[in-house]
């Protein structure tokens, strides 16, 4: 209905708009004619008054012959005469100049009205696409009820940084089954700057918490600062930088020592809150899944990236030109098989089978999204991953606009929607151009 009154609004503003423009424009014309018909009666007079002052002056000037007084007094009247015509000509191009700046102001007018055609296109089209063709009237959805339980959370979580030419979103939203059942948000976002031996990296983190895991929210928010703490300066394992030359194995035992220590502090938050309770699993109640993601910070033509975890989660890329008629699309990079996406810290196999990881490679203009299995789930919904490509490809959202967008009222499995989302600008410099990315 609100696509169709603005349709209409918009139809009547083109239509006098429309209208605006022609009367200008015949005014245009009116008023150029006036003004050349106004010169060429200006310059006429103009002439036959020179040619009648020159006439009379020759006249008097043929008495000067005998009278020397009438001669000076005739020459200083012709002089009179040409001031006065030389001052109507000046005239005459002084109201010219005005008509000239009335000229102006009119197509200054016209480009107005011209922009504000455009403008109301632009907000027509953004009412079109402001939720997903499968969504219901109402976005984003409000959650009317409080979650129960020690182990709630805020219902909504988002951070972002804009880093010069990388641009990094974070947000976590309970899911719809959660509220309906007033069950807490079990998910974990987290973006830190680590010291990548020798140069800060990005860090971003998402831990989907197991859905029937009372403690899940706490060990997937642990599990995020765990994966901080490892990283950091002093004990990371990467000799090298998580961007090194190693090779498979010696990067392979890095983020197992990396992954055996978050599964430590996961296990000692299920032994704090466990405690006393009998036929209680520690493992059980602090299930979580773990995604981490390494991107080189600075300018780079090509950057690098390195994402690794166990569980349930997937990275995607969106570059133009991977859909159809080279239009943006959501390509998976890492999806981690049926098997170990059941997988969950702490209870991981100790030879660490259960981890998965792979480098990556963005050059400018691509955007990364690393998702929970819920949000990555929704995004196998081909007109709601369109709508996302849309939303976020060549624009940068407002962290408001972004947590809106993840929380669309879209029909899904009713799980946490977790996600980070990084726009790749290759250098910094083309953020100052006309290649800058806006906002919305």
């Amino acid at each position: 209905m609100t696509t169709l009154v603005l349709g209409v609004l918009l139809s009547v503003s083109v239509l006098s708009l429309a209208l605006l423009a022609l009367r200008l424009r015949a005014r245009e014309r009116v008023l150029r004619r006036a003004a050349q018909a106004e010169r060429a009666a200006q310059q006429a007079a103009f002439d036959a008054e020179l040619a009648r002052q020159r006439e009379q002056w020759q006249t008097e000037r043929a008495g000067l012959v005998g009278t020397v007084g009438e001669s000076g007094n005739s020459l200083e009247l012709a002089r009179a005469a040409q001031r006065s015509a030389e001052a109507r000509a000046e005239q005459a191009v002084a109201e010219q100049a005005d008509t000239q700046k009335e000229l102006a102001a009119v197509r200054a007018a016209r480009a107005d009205a011209e922009a504000k055609v455009r403008l109301l296109e632009a907000r027509l089209r953004e009412t079109d696409d402001a939720v997903p063709p499968t969504a219901r009237a109402a976005s984003p959805a409000v959650p009317r009820e409080l979650p129960l339980g020690r182990d709630a959370a805020a219902d909504s979580v988002v951070d972002g940084a804009d880093l010069g030419p990388v641009v990094v979103r974070a947000a976590s939203v309970r899911g719809r089954r959660h509220r309906e059942d007033r069950e807490h948000r079990r998910d974990a976002v987290q973006l830190r700057l680590v010291d990548g031996s020798g140069s800060p990296v990005l860090l971003s983190a998402v831990a989907p918490g197991a859905p029937h895991a009372p403690l899940s929210q706490s060990a997937a928010t642990a599990a995020c600062r765990a994966l901080v703490t490892q990283l950091s300066s002093g004990t990371s394992p990467f000799r090298d930088g998580p961007f090194g030359e190693g090779d498979d194995a010696s990067v392979t035992s890095a983020l197992r020592t990396v992954l055996a220590g978050v599964a430590n502090s996961v296990r000692l938050v299920g032994r704090a809150n466990t405690a006393g309770v009998v036929h209680a699993s520690e493992d059980a109640q602090v299930a979580t899944s773990l995604y981490g993601l390494l991107s080189q910070l600075g300018d780079h033509r090509e950057r690098q990236h390195l994402v690794f975890g166990v569980g349930d989660a997937r990275l995607l890329r969106l570059r133009a030109g991977d859909g159809a008629e080279g239009a943006p699309r959501w390509t998976p990079l890492l999806t981690p098989d049926a098997a170990l996406a059941g997988r969950s810290l702490p209870a991981v196999a100790e030879d660490g089978s259960d981890l998965v990881w792979q480098r990556v490679v963005t050059r400018s203009g691509d955007v990364l999204l690393l998702a929970s299995g819920a949000m990555a789930r929704l995004l196998d919904q081909e007109e709601v991953a369109d709508w996302y490509a849309r939303r976020w490809h060549g624009r940068q959202p407002f962290l408001t606009s972004f947590l809106s967008d993840v929380n669309a009222d879209i029909r899904d499995d009713g799980g946490d929607r977790s996600l980070v989302c990084l726009w790749d600008h290759g250098h910094a410099a083309a953020l100052r151009g006309e290649g800058a990315a806006p906002r919305s």
